[in-house]
């Protein structure tokens, strides 16, 4: 007796639901994809820009978490994967209106030599001792979960956490390092601790190892992107499942029988919310009115990206480096900027500069939540010039991308409300969760997710490819 694969409908077109389709299906179930807009692939958007390519959400994944890599290879993208150019690997801080090089020598905003840190005009001399002090210091962690802030404060003092772990780390969420949760973000640092007390020892052993894989020919670049863009991700996607997707469909139906799912009175073995949490949460709430109030607690903050087109010709100097991160307290609606052609070749046209500022932060919420674009491309040109006089006052193209809301608060005890989710899920049956809202937000995390799900469905072969 033949067996029917189960049916599954995953809410969500972005690259976590496009990659659990493609998982579910390669492990023999039968997906379809419901998307309420006409494009897919979330935050994963690319464009041309007065010749130039520029990304309005991520632009690269981080080569050290290979599930993203390793989808690109499967679905013939190899030959497109682009390394960042790490010979120009450098980046600033923004501190006091002028940027400074992060110090070199640091993993992450964690020291491995002394003679950067105190050179470094980013930090105070009090600043500097209590950095170079934490190898001899003992560190308690406390019971329970953790902040960013609190962790970098026990280790290192108040200014690494405002002039380098919370522009660096906290940029990575957007979020308020006050209240980002160690334990869902950083878990690897706080693994650093627990086996060797101090952060430097523990870097200094993982650096150890990193260096005899560069001996051995097998580090490779920090950042990964592709030759057309990261859009050419969920574009691959797109071509392998385009009878399995569903665009401009607004679900606006759930139920739950005895046995199966029905969404929008279609019949269904499983579901899959692969819909940031508080989206989710008024469908759900009408099978489960607690899984969706669970779902509206999560918070979310406003960011937007502003992609910069400059004819070098008429620019004095050329930024050197990766870009910047600009310091806590925020003091502008500027929170970084990528060189965009530093970091990636083939992405500028000819007599041409780009750069990607990310504007964020209090002073930049209202104008992203109410549409204001020409106020963030002023605000943004403003803050950018008043630190970096070269760049023209006017460029040649620009582009905003908006994301109100668009970043998961990953706050205190998120691991534990991700733990409620699944405990929900588990009583209404065939229920499941996948993406940037629940157990990481890189491009990589909700590839992960999604293998995890149909592997967990499926039974996903280890060395499946294609």
């Amino acid at each position: 007796m033949t067996t029917s694969p189960p049916t599954v409908a995953i809410l969500g077109g972005g690259i976590a639901g496009l990659s659990a389709a493609w998982y579910l299906r390669k492990s023999g179930a039968s997906p379809k994809v419901f998307e309420a807009s006409d494009r897919f692939g979330g935050k994963i958007v690319t464009r041309e820009l007065a010749g130039c390519l520029v990304e309005g959400g991520p632009d690269s994944l981080l080569t050290e978490k290979p599930w993203g890599l390793d989808l690109c290879r499967e679905l013939g993208l190899e030959e497109n994967l682009l390394p960042s150019n790490d010979n120009q690997r450098s980046f600033s801080i923004l501190h006091r209106h002028a940027l400074h090089p992060f110090p070199a020598g640091c993993k992450l905003f964690i020291p491995q030599k002394v003679t950067p840190i105190l050179t470094t005009r980013l930090l105070s001399a009090g600043g500097k001792a209590r950095m170079l002090m934490e190898p001899f210091l003992r560190h308690r962690a406390p019971e329970g979960d953790e902040s960013l802030a609190d962790f970098t404060r026990r280790h290192f003092g108040q200014q690494a956490l405002d002039r380098l772990a919370g522009p660096l780390l906290g940029g990575i969420y957007g979020g308020d390092p006050e209240d980002m949760s160690m334990a869902a973000t950083f878990p690897r640092l706080q693994s650093l601790e627990q086996k060797h007390g101090s952060l430097v020892k523990g870097m200094a052993s993982m650096m150890r190892a990193a260096k005899a894989r560069q001996r051995a020919g097998s580090a490779p670049s920090l950042f990964t992107s592709l030759t057309g863009g990261m859009q050419m991700l969920p574009d691959a996607l797109v071509s392998q499942l385009e009878e399995r997707l569903t665009a401009n469909h607004r679900v606006t139906s759930l139920e739950k029988t005895q046995d199966r799912w029905r969404v929008d009175g279609q019949a269904f073995d499983h579901v899959v919310l692969a819909l940031p949490a508080r989206q989710a949460a008024p469908l759900i709430g009408q099978v489960d009115p607690e899984t969706g109030r669970l779902l509206q607690e999560q918070t979310g903050s406003s960011s937007a990206t502003l992609s910069l087109v400059f004819h070098r010709s008429e620019m004095r100097t050329l930024p050197k480096g990766f870009g910047f991160m600009a310091a806590h307290p925020l003091s502008s609606p500027l929170v970084g900027c990528t060189w965009t052609g530093n970091k990636f070749s083939g992405r500028e046209a000819e007599d041409t500069f780009v750069c990607r500022l990310f504007l964020g932060g209090s002073h930049a919420a209202g104008m992203i939540e109410s549409g204001e674009e020409d106020r963030l491309l002023s605000e943004g040109l403003k803050a950018l010039r008043a630190i970096c006089p070269d760049i023209p006052d006017t460029p040649a193209a620009h582009w905003v991308q908006r994301w109100p809301n668009g970043n998961p608060g990953y706050r205190l005890g998120h691991l534990d409300w991700v733990a409620k989710l699944e405990a929900r899920a588990n009583m209404l049956g065939n229920l499941h969760y996948c993406g940037s809202s629940y157990l990481g937000v890189s491009v990589s995390d909700c590839v992960k997710q999604a293998r995890d799900l149909a592997a967990s469905l499926g039974n996903v072969p280890e060395d499946s490819q294609g």
